[in-house]
Order: C-alpha cells, then sequence, then structure tokens
C-alpha cells in the first residue's frame, strides 16, 4: 500500500483537470472564509465598541436624564429607560455569520413590553437581496465539497473498464482494491488541503475565534470528506458506466443536501407544529386592546400591593400605564417563548437525524460553534427574562414612586450575566464518525469485488 501511494499520487497530479477542480474548489472556499472571516471580525469589534462606549458614559452627568414621572433633575440613572443585553457569539462565528442578524441577538430591556415597542426592531434589509449575497462559509463547503469528490472520483473504476485497462490491473495484482483504496487515499487528502486551508484563513481572520472551535471543526470536516470519499468508492463497485456512477452521486448529493433536510424539517414540524404567527399576532392585539382598558385599575392594584410607596394625586401618562405594560409582558412573554422553545425542539429533532443528511450536520456544527443554535438561543430568551424580572423589580417600584436614584443604588443595578459556553455539540459528530464507520467498513467487506474486470 505504501508502494502505491506515490504512484496514485503522481497519476492524480499529471490530470490537468483534477488540479484544475481542486483549483477552483479552494479558489471558492477561500473567497468564502475570506469575506465570512472579515464579517465575523468586524461584528465582533462593533460590538467591542457598542460595550466599550457603554462602559465608559455609564454614570457620566450626559446619561442622567427625567425618568418617567421622576420630575427635572435627572434623579434616575439611564438605566430607567432601558439597557441593552446581547448573545456572546462564540469562537466560530465565521462559521456562520451571517445567520446572528437574522436572530435578534441584541434585546432591549425596559419597562415597556420589548415584544409590541416598536423602537426595538433590529436593522432593516432586503431580504431577497440578503438571499442573494454569499452564504456562509459551512453552508459553501456543505455545498460544494461532495461536487469535488464527486469530479476527482469520477471514472476512477469504470472509465478504466470501459478502456479494457482494469482487465490488465486485475490479471497483474493480486489485490486490486489496494490501488483504489489507495487512489480514494490521496483524493481525500488532497480535497482536505483546501478545506483546512481555507478553514484556517476564516478562524485567523476571525479576531474572536477559539482553538476549541477550530480544532472541532476541523475534526468534524475530515469526517465530512471521509464520508463522501466512503461512498465515492461504494459507488464505484457498481457495474455501470462512469457517467451513471456520476450521475448516481448527483442525485445523492441532491437528495441529502436538499431533500432530506426539508423532510426532516417537515417531520419536525409535524412532531411539534410550529405556532402561527398571524394567531400569535391576533393575540397581542387583544391582551394590548384589554390592557389599556384597564390602566387605572391596574395602577391602583399595584400601589395596593406596595403599600410602602405613597401614589402619586397626578400620575403622568407613563407612571399610569406601567402596570398595564407589565401586565401585557407578562401575557405576552409565554406566547412569544413557545417560537423558542419549537425551534429549540426542531433543531434537536434535525440533530437526532443528521447522519442522513451530511450536509446538515456541517451547517448545525457551524450553529452550535458559532453560538447561535436554537437550544443556546432558547436559554438566552430564558436568561433575558430573568434579569428582566430582576431589572424591573429594582427599577419599576422607583419609577412609580418617583424615588430619586442614590450612587448606592447605581452599584446595586441589576447585572446580566450572559451565556459565555456552547451547549452540547459531540452528537452530531459522533453520529458523523459512526455513519462514516459503516460506509468504510461496508467498502472494505465488499473490495474483492474490485477484482472483477
Amino acid at each position: 500500500m505504501m508502494r502505491l501511494l506515490p504512484a496514485e499520487w503522481r497519476r492524480f497530479i499529471r490530470n490537468p483537470v483534477n488540479l484544475w477542480v481542486i483549483a477552483a474548489f479552494f479558489i471558492l472556499l477561500a473567497a468564502s472564509a475570506i469575506s465570512s472571516g472579515i464579517a465575523a471580525s468586524e461584528f465582533r469589534g462593533r460590538e467591542f465598541i457598542r460595550v466599550a462606549a457603554i462602559d465608559a458614559n455609564k454614570f457620566t452627568p450626559t446619561e442622567m436624564h427625567d425618568a418617567p414621572g421622576t420630575g427635572k433633575g435627572g434623579h434616575t440613572s439611564k438605566l430607567a429607560d432601558s439597557t441593552t443585553v446581547r448573545l456572546p457569539v462564540l469562537g466560530g462565528l465565521a462559521l456562520s455569520v451571517r445567520q446572528v442578524d437574522l436572530l435578534g441577538s441584541e434585546l432591549r430591556i425596559s419597562s415597556r413590553s420589548r415584544y409590541t415597542d416598536g423602537r426595538n426592531s433590529d436593522q432593516l434589509f432586503n431580504p431577497l437581496l440578503r438571499e442573494l449575497g454569499l452564504p456562509d462559509f459551512a453552508t459553501v463547503l456543505a455545498l460544494l465539497l461532495p461536487l469535488t469528490v464527486i469530479a476527482v472520483t469520477y471514472g476512477l473504476v469504470q472509465e478504466d473498464r470501459e478502456r479494457g485497462v482494469w482487465r490488465l490491473v486485475c490479471a497483474q495484482m493480486a489485490q486490486p482494491w489496494r490501488l483504489v483504496f489507495a487512489a480514494l487515499a490521496v483524493r481525500w487528502a488532497m480535497v482536505l488541503v483546501p478545506v483546512v486551508a481555507a478553514s484556517l484563513l476564516a478562524f485567523i481572520l476571525d479576531s474572536g475565534s477559539t482553538v476549541y472551535a477550530a480544532s472541532y471543526w476541523l475534526v468534524f470536516v475530515g469526517l465530512f470528506t471521509g464520508l463522501w470519499i466512503a461512498i465515492a468508492g461504494l459507488f464505484l463497485l457498481l457495474p455501470v458506466s462512469s457517467g451513471a456512477a456520476a450521475v448516481g452521486l448527483l442525485g445523492v448529493w441532491l437528495v441529502t443536501t436538499f431533500a432530506l433536510p426539508a423532510g426532516l424539517s417537515w417531520a419536525a414540524n409535524g412532531e411539534q407544529a410550529m405556532p402561527s404567527r398571524l394567531e400569535a399576532i391576533v393575540d397581542i392585539r387583544g391582551v394590548q386592546a384589554q390592557t389599556s382598558t384597564q390602566q387605572a385599575e391596574l395602577l391602583s392594584a399595584w400601589y395596593r400591593s406596595h403599600p410602602d410607596i405613597p401614589p402619586v394625586t397626578e400620575p403622568s401618562r407613563e407612571i399610569a400605564g406601567l402596570p398595564a405594560n407589565l401586565e401585557l409582558d407578562g401575557k405576552l412573554r409565554p406566547l412569544m417563548y413557545r417560537f423558542d422553545e419549537v425551534r429549540k425542539a426542531h433543531f434537536e429533532f434535525m440533530e437526532r437525524w443528521s447522519a442522513l443528511s451530511p450536509g446538515l450536520a456541517v451547517v448545525l456544527t457551524a450553529d452550535r460553534l458559532a453560538g447561535i443554535d436554537a437550544p443556546r438561543y432558547a436559554e438566552y430568551i430564558d436568561t433575558v427574562n430573568q434579569f428582566e424580572d430582576r431589572w424591573r423589580a429594582f427599577f419599576v417600584h422607583r419609577i412609580i414612586g418617583k424615588q430619586a436614584m442614590s450612587a448606592s443604588d447605581d452599584q446595586q443595578q441589576p447585572i446580566f450575566k450572559p451565556l459565555l459556553t456552547a451547549t452540547a455539540a459531540w452528537t452530531v459528530l459522533v453520529r458523523q464518525l459512526l455513519v462514516g464507520i459503516f460506509l468504510s467498513g461496508l467498502l472494505i467487506r465488499l473490495r474483492k469485488r474490485f477484482a472483477k474486470p
């Protein structure tokens, strides 16, 4: 086998088509890696500047202003209006950076409901232009790597059979499968080299990348490449023409990359259906109408439940509406959190069946390493809700009671503790490893069929 590897290497590089395929593959991957790495670094830079600006101005006089109902003098700090919390991204952001903007990872905490306050809107963008933009690095890899494997393994055995060359190989070698395995090993290495180079380029350009994310990703893409090499090797066993084998491999690529993820998404929705957004909007409008007509009753009930706060004789519009806002948010929060719970259930369902679709496994793993997967986002929303309760418990009674904010109160403000760790992602890698072992074992078991001329 060791003598066959140099021979197959020379055979591979002397075919200019193979070199052109690998070069084109690397150029496309490198372009995507550069774009994604720079975008990830810019995202982290914007977050750093924003956080630094907040910290620098946290207790300066420019941030002191009139909170609702406090009167002139700025007795309440800026947090009486709102504070912003963000989902911390992880070291693999370059793999799936363009999905961050779609998540709403930056949330605004205030006395108003963030579900109905129009000022909490995310950035505006054209959905069509976003779809036409360059996909994330993980998506490009999931789409192009199988096609590259198909191109470099095209006609590896079938073409030799068609020309009668394989008959001579079988006559000269007692174990022709060794030659095939050596050729597959060379192609696995040649496809993996540009993948590793482009991946490292993306991580290097991302200023917040981590060794853990890079190491995990490189192990995963090695398995992903080996899995497709094993699939291509199994198709070399078929007694068909090289063109038919290539068409069959393209069919496998289409089914596993597009059809199966769509089918799994349909199955996940059948197991736990996503709530209707239209019904949610109708419910929100109904709760809004109900609480808006009960402002006076809710304000009186709030004062009764807080006897230490003297009632305001002529409450301002903001103070009069605060208990109604809290009542509104208390009813809307479970309604809106259902969407995050269902997304989490769908994501975990797709992960359980990701062994059927290697391309889907790549995208799911990239989301995990970037820290924007649905389970982590649901945990983030739950953490935000808990912080929001603490924040309101600290500020609302001061706002309604027109209490001045002292320096000691500023030091006691609730602090948001974000999620800093990644959720478990080893199950997808293990499943891909098991599928790769199964396909490789099947190829090894059937290796003697290569001896048929």
